[in-house]
């Protein structure tokens, strides 16, 4: 109740406060580029972005965007909460590049993203392009790239939400402008349910929990003949996934200063821009005792310091007839883990500290044609992957003694990627493309050097790991009428050297390097394996019935299997990559309420790349209705899987399933 009390002080100070008269909206960064509709991409809006409790539940529900698991970010340890696209292979550290203003929001040392240090409030629009080949937007955009901005401060009206479950969970975000600043903060307060149901449920079981507080700060001001835009942010936030004990907690920071002058007809333009972020991650894992009756300490994780430094700078040329940019981005990240493993009647016994640092530098040109109906754009980047001062030691804590003194030689790589794509207009509203495309990922610094602990399932980290490219093509079709819009593809991709936790034996049992496993649990290691062959088609429609009412739909189906591989996995489908998604949407209003239902569908997937454990279909449909009293002021009621459908998110060797939070009933009070 703390939160409703602080939202209502603040939405009474800013009902006093008189709403400018004039909005005006000055471009700090380039536009979206107009090649881009020559592949598969989704624009979505604020509003969109506004109404989701987070901004990969929004993307997802939108662009079948997916995490490592079905969980959201609201209850997803943060490793797990890298982003994929087109459920070829979803990753924990992620296959699609996430950007913020151009600053990349995938973690220097894990590659996932913190989703709680981005307010959905303080978002204008996502971006989302599918396909390889990054571009100008940057390196490491395997199956694809979200590319976020901020809501710029001279359009941000003062806004402020409080709002409360009837789990007592609670959020309060407020934003406002002053002197060319715009402040956005988040606090909130999440509480779940208990992941394992029924008669499999022990005394190790307990609800989820999470805790966030971020600011992020923007602002923009005219310099000369361009724009000066400075952001900064930082977030603490913490997750406490289900089991008894276990916890994570990630903190960090980041900073970018930019100047942009806009290009126009007559002259080119230009941006350059600096940033810096630091990171740390505590992250505890637990053992589950035999009958779940307890759980034991079995990895401390007490600190994970990482830091990426950034700079790009780019030339745009933009006509009517044509438009091109060419480019440098540089990045550089270090990081390393420190925890306490091997306990031993409640005490570790050994200590760890395993890392390294890496660089990224690329360049890159890519330009678009526009003859009468045809478009033609292409893309071109050449990156040189870097790695240095990789290192991992564990000491005995009883002796003090090393027992593992690995100082890892470094890999040095270079990748071209590119993309090519062809529009023609049919009809001012009807468009076909067709497009081709490749593109790499580099493998984490944790993927290489960090290995790591889930209940007791145990996973080792693989210093030769080679980067992920892939390969493919799409031809799809675009209609953009007044009432109805349609946006759909076939697509076609191969993901070469695929980074996959292969399973290498089942507990109990004794392995190298990993040590004991426990009954239940499983051995696995990263490894590059082989190939993931993938086609399936992807649409996304709206239908406007009248002013009051409209429908919207997307949709992703996917045919993923490992090929070219050995032993068991070949032939699999990729661990955690779903049948299909899709999602169901209607808007309407009644009397002067507004009205939403959506039903979000999710096809069988499965736990683990020996398909041994699967995760069954599941759909959800989630409620909301909201009335506004005065013009600024308004109060709604969302209700989350109204159903109660139970939704697997995780299965272990021993057949104990986690399920995600079940029905949440949330009330709201705003002022926009």
């Amino acid at each position: 109740m703390t939160y409703l009390g602080l939202g209502l002080i603040a939405l009474a100070g800013m009902a006093q406060a008189e709403a400018p008269t004039e909005v005006i909206v000055r471009a700090h960064r380039f536009s979206a580029y107009v090649g881009d509709a020559a592949f598969s991409r989704v624009d979505i809006t604020r509003d969109a972005l506004q109404r989701g409790a987070a901004a990969d539940q929004t993307l997802k529900d939108a662009a079948q965007a997916s995490l490592f698991r079905r969980s959201s970010s609201l209850t997803a340890n943060p490793t797990v909460q890298g982003m994929s696209l087109r459920a070829i292979a979803p990753s924990g550290a992620g296959r699609a590049l996430v950007t913020l203003d151009g600053i990349p929001q995938n973690d220097p040392f894990g590659g996932w993203v913190i989703w709680a240090a981005l307010p959905p409030e303080a978002l204008s629009s996502a971006h989302v392009v599918r396909g390889a080949g990054g571009g100008a937007y940057g390196a490491g955009a395997l199956t694809g790239v979200a590319d976020l901005s901020l809501v710029p401060p001279q359009a941000l009206q003062p806004y402020a939400e409080a709002s409360l479950s009837d789990n007592d969970s609670h959020v309060f975000a407020g934003g406002f402008a002053v002197g060319g600043l715009g402040i956005h903060l988040l606090d909130q307060t999440l509480h779940g349910d208990v992941p394992v149901h029924g008669s499999q449920r022990g005394a190790a079981d307990v609800e989820t929990y999470g805790r966030d507080k971020s600011v992020l700060v923007n602002g923009q001001w005219t310099v000369g003949e361009g724009e000066l835009s400075l952001l900064a942010g930082g977030y603490d936030s913490v997750r406490e996934t289900g089991l008894k004990g276990a916890m994570a907690r990630s903190r960090g920071d980041q900073v970018s200063l930019a100047y942009t002058r806009a290009p126009t007809a007559d002259r080119n333009g230009y941006r350059l821009q600096i940033w810096h972020k630091d990171s740390d991650l505590a992250n505890r894992s637990v053992s589950v005792q035999a009958g779940r009756v307890a759980t034991t300490l079995a990895n401390d994780q007490v600190k994970t310091p990482a830091t990426g430094n950034g700079f790009n700078a780019a030339i745009r040329h933009q006509t009517p007839k044509s438009e091109w940019e060419i480019g440098i981005d540089a990045r550089t990240g270090d990081g390393e883990s420190r925890e306490y493993y091997r306990y031993m009647a409640g005490a570790p016994t050994r200590y760890r500290v395993a890392g390294g640092e890496n660089t990224l530098i690329g360049v890159y040109a890519e330009g678009t044609r526009f003859r009468g109906l045809l478009t033609l754009t292409g893309a071109l980047r050449v990156d040189q992957w870097r790695t240095c001062n990789a290192h991992r030691y564990e000491t005995d804590l009883t002796t003090h003694l090393p027992v593992l003194e690995l100082a890892l030689p470094g890999k040095e790589q270079t990748l071209a990627s590119a993309r090519l794509g062809l529009a023609y207009a049919l009809t001012p509203q009807s468009t076909w493309r067709v497009a081709a495309y490749n593109g790499f990922r580099p493998p984490s610094l944790n993927e290489l050097y960090r290995p790591f602990r889930v209940g007791n399932d145990i996973t080792e980290a693989n210093a030769d790991l080679k980067p992920e490219a892939l390969t493919g093509a799409e031809i799809g079709w675009r209609f953009a009428g007044a009432r109805l819009s349609l946006d759909s593809d076939l697509f076609y991709n191969v993901v070469t050297d695929p980074i996959t936790n292969v399973t290498l034996g089942i507990g109990p049992g004794t392995f190298p390097l990993a040590g004991f496993v426990p009954a239940g649990g499983a051995y696995r290691q990263r490894q590059n394996v082989g190939e993931i062959r993938a086609y399936g088609m992807e649409a996304q429609g709206r239908y406007v019935l009248g002013e009051r009412l409209s429908l919207t739909s997307s949709l992703t189906v996917t045919h993923a299997r490992v090929a070219g591989a050995s032993g068991a996995v070949n032939g699999k489908q990729p661990a955690q990559a779903p049948d299909y998604s899709a999602s169901v949407g209607m808007t309407g209003r009644l009397a002067k309420v507004d009205l939403r239902a959506d039903v979000v569908f999710e096809g069988q997937s499965f736990e683990d790349d020996l398909n041994a454990l699967p995760l069954k279909a599941y759909s959800k449909l989630n409620l909301s209705a909201g009335y506004a009293f005065t013009p600024h002021m308004g109060i709604s009621v969302r209700v989350d899987n109204a159903l109660d459908a139970a939704v697997p998110i995780q299965r272990s060797n021993d057949g104990t399933i986690n399920y995600d939070t079940g029905r949440a009933v949330w009330l709201s009070l705003s002022y926009r």
